[in-house]
């Protein structure tokens, strides 16, 4: 099946090879002349995702709960609702979890990743990490469509989270803070596994995505950018502009599919890890879950 996706696991402390849900559909769309075809003549388009998100809300899908769970050894214990409580697979994907399933880093000074997935640290845009081919630049003037900000931020840091399928799909505040604004930009609906983002940065600036300006007392004005992908049937805001929020609360989720987001913040604002710079220099993402420390604010 070609190159294997491997990850650092900040739990088990080792590296773990990742079990990529629907791999052989995107080898093919992405490593051949016919799936390349596909891609560009629906798969990218948002009609594919729609058709696919409004099939996952059927409640005839709920018999792929089980065996996914089954499949990619998911804790239901971790669950607010019991498994026979959903009312679709999309139900079930957005699906909240108890209180106690994420504990939030509780020491003020602590940032924290704002959901469960592999998190790559950029700590320079113009020379990314090894984890894509080496030539790519992260164009993150497209990715804002905002000169303003682009000016804020062109010197700034940024964490890519990845969210795979199997992953707890809704999205919290890496701080206290408020939003200012947001704003969305159109694009295309391509994956972003790495299958895809390795070859191809320039998925992340063409993709749909939300973008939301905060304000922190914590790190100054900061970034999140939730970027949609292949079947995303929606970006979900549950958070208010203008009110505070506090770390660890819910900003929204992702309706079914693969999702990214993406953290910026300005530079010389905060001490990340050591596994997430180490592991990023490397070409390694890092594993860990929403609540758990992304680092120290300077």
């Amino acid at each position: 099946m070609g190159d294997k996706i491997k990850f650092y696991n900040r739990y088990t402390k080792s590296l773990e090879e990742e079990y990529v849900y629907g791999e052989s559909f995107l080898r093919f769309l992405y490593n051949s002349r016919l799936g390349q075809l596909a891609l560009n003549q629906l798969v990218r388009r948002k009609i594919f995702s729609t058709i696919y998100g409004r099939l996952m809300r059927f409640s005839a899908s709920k018999g792929k709960i089980r065996p996914f769970i089954e499949r990619y050894k998911i804790d239901p214990q971790m669950f607010e609702k019991k498994v026979e409580d959903f009312e679709s697979f999309d139900d079930f994907f957005l699906r909240k979890l108890k209180k106690n399933a994420r504990p939030i880093a509780v020491d003020a000074q602590k940032i924290v990743f704002p959901c469960d997935g592999r998190h790559l640290l950029i700590e320079n845009f113009q020379k990314l990490p090894a984890f894509f081919v080496k030539g790519q630049k992260f164009n993150l003037q497209k990715l804002l469509q905002n000169e303003e900000l682009f000016g804020r931020f062109r010197n700034g840091v940024g964490v890519i989270s990845r969210l795979c399928p199997v992953d707890y799909h809704r999205f919290h505040f890496p701080c206290d803070a408020v939003i200012r604004k947001i704003y969305r930009v159109g694009g295309d609906y391509l994956s972003v596994n790495p299958i895809a983002t390795k070859k191809r940065v320039a998925i992340f600036f063409e993709n749909k995505r939300i973008v939301s300006i905060l304000q922190s007392n914590d790190v100054d004005q900061f970034l999140i950018i939730e970027v949609g992908a292949t079947c995303v049937g929606s970006i979900t805001q549950t958070a208010e502009v203008g009110r505070l929020y506090f770390k660890g609360e819910e900003k929204g989720y992702f309706s079914f599919g693969g999702s990214t987001i993406i953290t910026i913040f300005q530079e010389k604002k905060i001490n990340f890890t050591e596994d997430l710079r180490q592991n990023s220099r490397n070409g390694i993402e890092t594993f860990a879950f929403m609540g758990d420390e992304m680092g120290m604010k300077q």
